[in-house]
């Protein structure tokens, strides 16, 4: 499939067909990953950490102390 590369503002752009959008669950506001490598332009998706994987890279000096805000007031239930 040939595709036409436009000017977008100061830079390029190219569309992506639907159907290719839709084989590799592109969609709009996805994050890709853009690099040139071995002479080819790659785009990947963005790979984005679970918070599990966030949380396990956390080190016990950077976790936050508890905090005591003091008696409920009002209505408030904690």
């Amino acid at each position: 499939m040939t595709v036409r590369v436009q000017k977008w503002g100061n830079s390029l752009g190219v569309r992506i067909p639907r159907a290719i959008a839709q084989q590799s669950e592109i969609r709009q506001g996805s994050e890709l990953e853009v690099s040139f490598r071995d002479g080819h332009v790659e785009l990947r998706p963005r790979e984005v950490p679970t918070l599990k994987e966030l949380l396990s890279a956390m080190k016990p000096e950077n976790r936050p102390s508890l905090v005591d805000w003091g008696k409920a007031v009002g209505r408030e239930v904690w």
